[in-house]
């Protein structure tokens, strides 16, 4: 019997190169691994959406762009995580390539999308929190 371990390896490899064939019949096979890709990424845009919430909350305060070291500082004073910059700059290409965060000279700022997806994050922080 193949070990699990081996099989994760065999499909990351398949789903990093973009190979459908392969990826579908490894998810037909071994379904567990559907639930085990589906929870990594719900794992992931959690961080994201907090990482564009953070950004959301820093844009309206200063009105304008907002650089890394400004999130980090509102993750840690606002939302008690704690990221370093290097994470925080990668999890920022990524939103920028879903689209929902841009770059400019000034700093970060959060397109429409992103701008929906921080409210929406915020609203269910606020509904969840007791007073």
């Amino acid at each position: 019997m193949v070990k699990k371990k081996q099989i994760r390896e065999e499909f990351e490899k398949f789903f990093k190169s973009g190979n459908e064939k392969e990826i579908k019949i490894y998810l037909q096979k071994y379904p567990w691994l559907l639930e085990e890709v589906s929870s990594e990424m719900d794992e992931t845009m959690v961080i994201q959406h907090l990482i564009v919430a953070a950004l959301g909350v820093m844009e309206d305060e200063t009105g304008g762009g907002v650089t890394v070291y400004e999130i980090v500082d509102c993750l840690r004073d606002d939302f008690n995580k704690k990221y370093t910059e290097d994470q925080i700059n990668r999890i920022l290409e990524d939103v920028k390539n879903l689209q929902l965060a841009k770059r400019g000279s000034d700093g970060w700022t959060l397109t429409n999308d992103g701008g929906r997806i921080a409210d929406s994050y915020l609203n269910k922080m606020l509904e969840d929190f007791d007073i």
